[in-house]
């Protein structure tokens, strides 16, 4: 059963990012498909989470806690090749929908231990720039920002916690692709991301019973498809 549903949870959690992709693709007039390519791609990564909870009900205060965890993601992109000329170079802008996953954390902290999972939904707009030559592998080195919006369960001492939040998310990333055919390539890829809260810390307020950031790293490999004939 539990298998069953998390199977069901991936598609469904993807499916609205797929249906997203596929109408910025159709929404590129056909003569900008030359130089647009469509993306599939996998990742993992290694994040430290840091949280500011609430104590509960009948309680004053809030406690801290922090984790460090393992998660994978699923991502959609859609290019366009040379999009931006920024002073004699030109980049590859991207526009990325993704979904990551952490399961089976831990938080912890002087109130004890919190089972915690976290299931995000990002986009992203990236720059890419060659770095170096063209060859058998070429790379570029990527800047992004964008948006998430997360689904938190958290339980622990006097406290069950169902929460949603939106906040910024940015990355920067080193990647190379490897040409398969005239119309194809194979990319692998580092990245390195942060998603920090967007509530002011101001003592005694707090809009939310569970706040959240998070920083990490992220490998990525993927496949990179041609949209149009060049």
């Amino acid at each position: 059963m539990g298998a069953g549903k998390r199977r069901i949870d991936m598609v469904t959690g993807i499916f609205p990012a797929i249906t997203i992709a596929l109408g910025l693709i159709l929404a590129v007039p056909a003569p900008a498909r030359a130089g647009s390519y469509l993306a599939l791609s996998l990742g993992s990564s290694i994040e430290h989470q840091a949280f500011d909870v609430w104590n509960g009900p009948g309680a004053t205060g809030r406690r801290l806690l922090s984790a460090d965890s393992a998660s994978s993601d699923q991502a959609l992109t859609i290019g366009f090749r040379d999009a931006v000329t920024l002073g004699g170079q030109n980049f590859d802008a991207e526009i990325e929908i993704f979904e990551r996953r952490v399961v089976h954390m831990t938080a912890r902290g002087s109130a004890g231990a919190h089972p915690t999972s976290i299931r995000t939904t990002s986009m992203l707009f990236a720059l890419w720039a060659p770095l170096g030559p063209a060859g058998l592998w070429s790379a570029q080195l990527g800047a992004g920002a964008g948006a998430r919006y997360s689904h938190y369960r958290m339980t622990g001492p006097g406290i069950d916690i169902r929460a949603t939040d939106r906040a910024p998310y940015a990355m920067i990333g080193l990647r190379a692709w490897h040409p398969l055919s005239a119309r194809s390539r194979l990319t692998a890829g580092i990245r390195a991301h942060t998603r920090p809260p967007v509530r002011p810390k101001a003592p005694g307020i707090f809009v939310s019973p569970l706040e959240h950031e998070s920083s990490g790293f992220t490998l990525r490999l993927g496949l990179q498809f041609d949209l149009g004939h060049g």
